[in-house]
């Protein structure tokens, strides 16, 4: 999940780019696909200060999209283009309803 954020006071440690140049948001665990950006217009960062309000395991980093757009592109799903700006990155779970009825009758 991507969230637009305020620009003004992130700074944080930058995350490495794949080989090929690419900034990887997630990986497959099966297929190896992965949600990435390609280009230079984009640059990833961490900042654990700036995600506080969520468990740590679901925060992935920030992105900043320097030029006027880029594309975020997965072999399995359609391009998402984001115009210019920071982003916050994390993961979302996926709701089991049948485990939370669980939980609640134990």
């Amino acid at each position: 999940m991507l969230e637009r954020v305020d620009d003004g006071r992130i700074k944080g440690t930058i995350v490495e780019r794949d080989a090929d140049g690419a900034v990887v948001l997630a990986r497959g665990e099966v297929t190896g696909h992965r949600h990435a950006f390609h280009g230079g217009n984009v640059v990833m960062f961490r900042d654990d200060a700036l995600a506080r309000d969520m468990p740590s395991e679901l925060y992935v980093g920030h992105i900043r999209v320097k030029g006027e757009s880029a594309e975020l592109r997965h072999e399995e799903h359609d391009t998402i283009t984001l115009p210019k700006g920071t982003y916050r990155v994390r993961r979302q779970r996926e709701f089991d309803g049948l485990e939370a009825a669980r939980v609640l009758e134990d």
